[in-house]
């Protein structure tokens, strides 16, 4: 698969140049061009990119931000126009150039964010304002989780995420995420699915700081519909998969039970980096009653100190019924990531069922070949 930051090319470059045109007739295309391919940009990565793209856009444009708004504006209605899809990843760096040019004007640059996270999400470009004007965007955030346009509203929640991915850091979110609650209140019920998914996640952000926070939020909120209960149920995988005791309880995952016999093989105990690993589990149900379970795995991989660090992956949600036997067969691949290291030595494989462990084997993780 292409990296991502190919995007940026040669023809989304001159229909950008094109439509920069049509609202602003004075732009030096052929310059503009010029600049944004110019040295090391084979060497950029994706946001590196997208940085080079709003830098250039603001050296060509007029730099009165009266100007300079509407210029935007229109050039996202021309963009519309020549069929491009509104909140597309590619044309991020729209309510960047809002972040560089008018960080030193509040309320013209809300005006801007508010019709540009439309076309492309500004959760990235607001981070800036809460650092500088942390009261004044939190009400903006407020009033917006109450707007006409859904993708208003998601701005609301994630642009307030306290652990926002590939965002800057707002160390007063994070220290204060509670301050948010009021916007999730307004949101977490939302009739389109993208704003409960924002929220599901900005309150799982949450739970990873302070998880009481989280769930005094959820608890009293069950029961509304299925569409509101699955949403919490992904505000809440966290604290699941950390085998929280109540929130198991509350979603009717009997927190005691183990089943009546159960098996994990490992047909090879070793396993080369590069390689999968594979299982299988046989639950047996012999009780009287069905029984809902959860089913998860947790790796203990080995970590450079010698200590293991644990990972969680669900398995799925199962009503046995009596007499059942449910048979999972399952692989975990050890292929190289860039989110985590692999040292070989002994790991470990744990089953998990309704937050409590009933199997447990050991493995031998040994270097990939070359």
């Amino acid at each position: 698969m292409e990296p991502l930051k190919y995007i940026y090319s040669d023809k989304f470059i001159s229909a950008l140049s094109q439509s920069l045109v049509f609202a602003y007739q004075e732009l030096d295309a052929k310059g503009f061009k010029k600049e944004i391919f110019s040295s090391p940009w084979e060497n950029l990565e994706l946001k590196e990119r997208m940085s080079r793209i709003s830098d250039t856009i603001i050296e060509f444009l007029p730099k009165d931000l009266d100007l300079l708004f509407p210029i935007l504006k229109d050039t996202i209605d021309h963009l519309r126009k020549e069929g491009t899809q509104d909140f597309n990843f590619a044309h991020m760096f729209f309510p960047e150039i809002v972040q560089k040019a008018g960080l030193s004007d509040f309320e013209k640059s809300m005006k801007a964010l508010e019709f540009i996270t439309v076309f492309a999400s500004a959760e990235f470009a607001i981070r800036s304002f809460y650092l500088h004007y942390p009261e004044k965007t939190n009400k903006q955030m407020l009033s917006w989780s109450k707007h006409k346009h859904p993708m208003v509203r998601r701005l609301a929640s994630e642009g307030s995420r306290p652990l926002l991915p590939w965002a800057m850091g707002v160390p007063d979110i994070k220290k204060r995420p509670e301050q948010s609650l009021t916007i999730l209140e307004n949101l977490w019920d939302d009739e389109n699915e993208i704003v409960r998914r924002s929220v599901a996640n900005h309150l799982n952000d949450i739970s990873k700081i302070n998880p009481d926070i989280t769930w005094s939020f959820c608890k009293p909120k069950f029961g509304k519909s299925k569409e509101t209960d699955k949403s919490l149920k992904h505000a809440l995988r966290t604290l699941l998969k950390k085998g929280n005791k109540e929130i198991l309880s509350a979603y009717s995952y009997d927190i005691k039970w183990k089943p009546t016999k159960l098996q994990l093989k490992l047909p090879a105990k070793e396993v080369s980096v590069g390689k999968k690993l594979e299982f299988e589990i046989k639950v047996f149900h012999k009780e009287k009653k069905s029984k809902k379970i959860r089913t998860e795995y947790v790796v203990s991989f080995l970590l450079a100190n010698g200590k293991w660090g644990n990972k969680v992956f669900q398995l799925g949600d199962k009503e046995l019924v009596p007499g059942e036997t449910l048979e999972i067969k399952k692989s975990h691949s050890f292929a190289p990531i860039t989110t985590r290291t692999y040292y070989p030595g002994k790991h470990q494989l744990t089953i998990v069922i309704n937050g409590n462990e009933v199997a447990k084997q050991s493995f031998e993780l040994k270097k990939g070949k070359k």
